[in-house]
């Protein structure tokens, strides 16, 4: 399988097959009309003499409409013509030239018939995308209870909020838990709780599922965009991308944002080239789910805002159509996010709280600066981290446990580099120019927000989009080779999106299971040991009360509290309780010591001798555990 050759130079004849634009069917070299819908190869407007391909209804140049005349295509452009195309396109900038599509317009039917022929012919790119799904689960749900081998407390407060909400039913949209959190996806790990138990499994698969219905939602976005090459090229670096699977296997509601950010754009790219009204309402429904998600959700926003805006601008519509549009856009949204705009105008203070706190302005070096100058200068370098941050992320992070890679391998980071400079290029391509924006934003949270850690998570509105932007640069390498070398540079450029696609996997999966859990940042962030050390205390047919002796967590700490509700303890260490090494219970007991308090098992053997001794294995141990049964 190959990608498709360039597009041909204005008024250059076609050399191979070609693919009609209006409705996806692979025409014979000499044919003039496509054999299934009758549209031209390519439609020469009467107005502007502009060469337009075959799927459009208005001319690219001047927006005049292409059918109201007979095609031109035995008239030759003369020489005025000729040289006027080969000019600078200075007119193509222009807001009055309106907007392009570079994908066929969707045209979508609720028959039978039509899913029949639809399916058949797009079977194997079908194929290719179950495959991809497939795949994508198992690295999903491979080992998730034991890659990270921790329980972060923050995935604990999952846990909790979904026992809550099985206790509660409806608590709102917004939680106070870990400095505050947006519920909406905590509903979904209620669910798993009830369904299965309450363990690590249950509260990972909630996120696991999010990350897993992303790989569908990014290939339907990048298809009805930029076609099926980039999405299929998209969707794969998607599937094996260390950074999507790291936050899909955490019980972190983060992965949720990325699941209906890619939902909401491809229902907007949907709406802008429907006939139907209402699919507009949709897609504001589906952008009133994200402030149900995680707290970056604005950034996306001001990307969605920023698109209609030049939509609007660009748009060859009467403004009051647009104006209806965009009326049922704001409903849409307005309508599904009521309860968190409700608690935003009821209490903006305990709401913004977390996102406040975040700014940059909080930040020691920057709140210190003793000029505006230096202010700028600090931001300037922030924003020179966010340009390198695709293939270098130099920041460890105690939250999430990553930091010294970029966030892509360096082969599609390179690609994505490439497709956001043709992104620009081609900005009145509203997929192009969504695509673009979204990076610009999701790069932005670098700068403007508290730069200690969060990086991975604050970008996570990128994707799919850098996905697609690799895409973009692979294919656009094709056409270039292919118009330079023919069939060899084709298929050249094949071999290396080939070769890109399965290094970079090969290095994100080494990468996540292999060398990222051995690094301290991440040994840090999920420490496993005494979650070991509590599973083994729990393995007596009557524990009892824990005597839980640490210098670094409560026995109230979140993740204990989720996973070990039903156990009775007492801190009795210095740091969190009242020091002592009496036994105070009068039935069974069980000593749990960690790090220097080890050193007290003598002591406590020789007042209660005759009980059951477990030492750590490890050649350094972490735990000691002393039960006794009465």
């Amino acid at each position: 399988m190959t990608l498709p050759a360039a597009e041909q130079d204005q008024m250059s004849p076609i050399l191979e097959p070609w693919l009609c634009r209006a409705c996806e069917y692979v025409n014979r070299t000499d044919a003039q009309f496509c054999g299934r819908c009758g549209r031209p190869a390519d439609t020469i407007c009467a107005h502007c003499r502009t060469d337009n391909p075959g799927g459009h209804q208005y001319c690219d140049a001047c927006g005049a409409p292409l059918y109201d005349d007979p095609p031109l295509h035995s008239s030759a452009p003369g020489f005025t013509d000729r040289l006027r195309q080969r000019l600078p396109k200075s007119r193509k900038i222009a807001p009055r030239q309106g907007l392009v599509w570079l994908t066929p317009l969707p045209n979508w039917q609720w028959s039978r018939q039509f899913l029949k022929e639809w399916t058949l012919r797009n079977r194997w790119e079908l194929l290719a995308l179950l495959l991809l799904t497939a795949v994508g689960a198992f690295l999903r749900i491979y080992r998730l209870d034991e890659i990270p081998a921790g329980f972060h407390g923050d995935e604990a407060w999952t846990g909790i909020e979904g026992l809550r909400i099985l206790q509660e039913g409806w608590i709102g949209p917004y939680t106070t838990s870990a400095m505050g959190q947006a519920t909406g996806p905590f509903y979904l790990t209620a669910v798993l709780i009830w369904l299965f138990d309450v363990s690590k499994f249950s509260v990972r698969l909630s996120m696991a599922l999010f990350g897993i219905a992303t790989i569908p939602a990014a290939h339907l976005l990048l298809r009805l965009g930029f076609g099926r090459w980039v999405a299929l090229f998209g969707t794969t670096a998607l599937t094996f991308s260390y950074w999507h699977l790291h936050f899909s296997r955490l019980g972190f509601g983060l992965i949720s944002l990325a699941f209906v950010a890619t939902l909401a754009a491809a229902a907007l790219l949907w709406a802008m080239r429907s006939k139907w009204r209402w699919t507009w309402l949709l897609a504001g429904a589906c952008l009133g789910l994200a402030p149900y998600t995680y707290f970056a959700y604005p950034f996306f926003i001001a990307a969605v805002a920023a698109m209609l805006a030049a939509y609007m601008l660009l748009h060859k519509e009467a403004p009051r159509a647009k104006l209806n549009s965009l009326a049922l856009f704001a409903a849409g949204a307005l309508i599904v996010a009521w309860p968190v705009v409700a608690l935003i105008l009821d209490s903006p203070d305990k709401y913004f709280v977390r996102m406040l706190g975040g700014s940059v302005a909080n930040h020691q070096e920057f709140s210190e600066s003793g000029s505006a100058f230096e202010n700028v200068k600090f931001l300037a370098q922030r924003a020179g981290y966010a340009l390198k941050y695709l293939y270098a992320n130099t920041r460890r992070d105690a939250v999430d446990g990553t930091g010294g890679k970029g966030a892509l391998d360096l082969g599609v980071a390179l690609l994505a580099y490439i497709g956001l400079f043709i992104s620009i290029k081609r900005w009145r391509s509203p997929p192009h120019l969504f695509a673009a924006l979204a990076l610009f934003f999701a790069l932005l949270t670098l700068v403007v927000t508290e730069p200690s850690s969060g990086a991975m998570r604050r970008t996570i509105i990128a994707i799919p989009w850098v996905f697609a932007l690799a895409g973009i640069g692979a294919l656009s390498v094709s056409d270039t080779l292919s118009r330079h070398f023919g069939q060899w540079g084709r298929a050249a450029a094949t071999t290396a999106a080939a070769a890109v696609l399965l290094l970079g996997a090969n290095w994100n999966l080494n990468y996540y299971f292999n060398e990222l859990p051995q690094s301290s940042t991440f040994q840090f962030t999920f420490p496993h040991y005494y979650l070991e050390a509590l599973d083994t205390a729990n393995a007596f047919d009557d524990p009892g009360t824990i005597y839980y002796y640490s210098g670094q967590r409560t026995f109230s700490y979140e993740t204990i509290r989720f996973l070990y509700a039903q156990n009775r303890g007492i801190d009795r260490s210095h740091e969190f309780g009242a020091f002592d090494l009496e036994k105070l219970d009068p039935g069974p007991v069980t000593y749990l010591l960690e790090g220097p308090y080890m050193q007290e098992i003598d002591t406590i053997m020789q007042m209660y001798p005759g009980g059951q001794l477990i030492i750590h294995d490890a050649t350094q141990p972490l735990y000691i555990i002393y039960h006794l049964t009465g």
